[in-house]
């Protein structure tokens, strides 16, 4: 058996396997005793017929396939071995020839990443800042939580709360007819009456013919495009009345005495917010920019099961609404492999994100101690019990190698993107010290950034 090599650029082993004439041949007799022990040759008992008689009987051309088919799939583990390949996935085999058999194998291998010059990656996160109007954003919404709704007798002017009765529709759609309509008159996010604008100026009692077209990106695609006729009958009109913001108001919506203790609080809160966030986005930022500037090369089986992952979660979403798979894809108007290319381009930079961080972990040399996973899992443990759950069930669920080993990635994970963080920063990383001699260029500066650039000013200070 001649095995020859090749590792393609997309990170696939395409092992070549010519087989001799000696195995080709154990194959026949066996692919012979194989067929005879199925179909047995009359006067022989099953699979003890002479292998001339089997060939006889069924043909040189069935042997051939048996023989084929069963080389195939016996040499495979010996194939790897002698080629030095470690699948990552089920490979594909094509049979190039029968006779002689050559067989090649597509086999998926683990995937390539050269890191770029990463530790000298600088970048800065955004300044962090709360407005005025920000805090007005939410204060606004504490005052809506405590508005009145007063009648007023006047026309209609947007913002209002209005109650209508609406009749008509679409010629040749089932019609409306809708009694006691509560609309907000200029709320945008309301899809039952998207005409509200047209009934501005309206007055109690009155009644108004109106023909709306419907645009051709509706969420319903029944009416894109399409004009209808309603009947609008106006109700009743009501005005929101907001309480006013006051020492008062603070006190009946929180736990403050005064207005601008609470509005101190809410900018605290929306500050740390905006902190986090903030924190989360510089962190991909850095990550990606890693990212871009590394070479990575893997197998296209790797994309696509990233793909059917997020599919999957797809079809899970769409179908907690309550709606089936077909249907979303029939009012979606795509096809399933429609969907999946616009999945694509998250689940690739995903992949790539994830490799980058495995071989990070490995260049950084992280690693995690028992320990460390104990306390990890006991962490868990801890807010499930404060979210109500039972601390036995936490801890069983935690106790298999797979979780075991899932908890410990997240650790080193999380060890590494703290370090390149403070990498891109500037900030200490490496424990090392920058000390004298190394500011008068008199030894060399290690790699790595420095712990306590203190330390040398107060050496410095010492007259060395």
């Amino acid at each position: 058996m001649q095995i020859t090599k090749e590792i393609t650029p997309d990170r696939q082993a395409i092992v070549t396997v010519e087989i001799d004439q000696e195995q080709m041949k154990a194959a026949m007799q066996r692919a012979a005793s194989s067929i005879s022990r199925v179909r047995p040759v009359p006067g022989f008992r099953p699979g003890k017929a002479p292998y001339e008689m089997v060939e006889r009987q069924w043909g040189k051309e069935v042997l051939v396939e048996e023989a084929v088919d069963q080389l195939s799939r016996n040499i495979y583990s010996q194939v790897l071995r002698e080629s030095d390949v470690t699948p990552i996935a089920i490979g594909n085999l094509e049979i190039v020839q029968k006779e002689p058999p050559i067989f090649k194998y597509t086999i998926p291998v683990t995937p390539e990443v050269k890191l770029g010059d990463y530790k000298n990656i600088h970048m800065k996160p955004a300044e962090v800042e709360v407005t005025d109007e920000e805090v007005d954003q939410v204060l606004n919404r504490f005052q809506l939580t405590q508005a009145t709704m007063n009648p007023v007798e006047r026309a209609v002017q947007n913002g209002d709360i209005i109650t209508v009765d609406v009749s008509g529709g679409v010629a040749g759609e089932e019609p409306v007819e809708e009694k006691d309509l509560r609309v907000t008159v200029g709320d945008k996010s309301q899809a039952h009456l998207p005409f509200d604008e047209q009934l501005l100026g309206m007055s109690v009692g009155e009644t108004r013919e109106i023909d709306h077209t419907y645009p051709e990106d509706y969420e319903d695609e029944h009416f894109r495009g399409k004009t209808a006729h309603y009947s609008v009958t106006l109700q009743d009109i009501k005005e929101q009345q907001l309480p006013e913001l006051s020492d008062d108001f603070a006190q009946a919506v929180s736990q403050f005495k005064t207005l601008d203790q609470f509005k101190g609080n809410i900018r605290d809160i929306l500050r740390r917010t905006k902190e986090h966030d903030n924190q989360v986005k510089f962190a991909n930022d850095v990550l990606q920019a890693i990212v871009e500037q590394s070479e990575i090369a893997y197998a296209p089986q790797m994309l696509e099961q990233e793909l059917e992952h997020d599919l999957e979660h797809l079809k899970q979403d769409i179908q907690a609404m309550g709606l089936a798979w077909d249907k979303y894809l029939s009012l979606a108007a795509k096809s399933q492999e429609q969907i999946k290319e616009e999945l694509k381009p998250n689940a690739e930079k995903r992949l790539k994100q994830l490799l980058v961080l495995g071989e990070l972990i490995k260049a950084e040399n992280i690693t995690v101690t028992n320990e460390q996973i104990k306390q990890d899992i006991e962490r868990r443990v801890q807010e499930t019990v404060e979210a109500g759950g039972n601390a036995q069930v936490a801890r069983r669920a935690y106790s298999s190698q797979d979780a075991r080993d899932n908890i410990g990635f997240n650790l080193r994970v999380n060890q590494v993107m703290n370090k390149i963080v403070a990498m891109a920063k500037g900030e200490a990383v490496s424990g090392l010290i920058l000390t004298p001699d190394m500011v008068r260029g008199e030894s060399p500066i290690p790699t790595g950034l420095i712990t306590d650039p203190q330390q040398v000013r107060q050496e410095l200070a010492k007259g060395i």
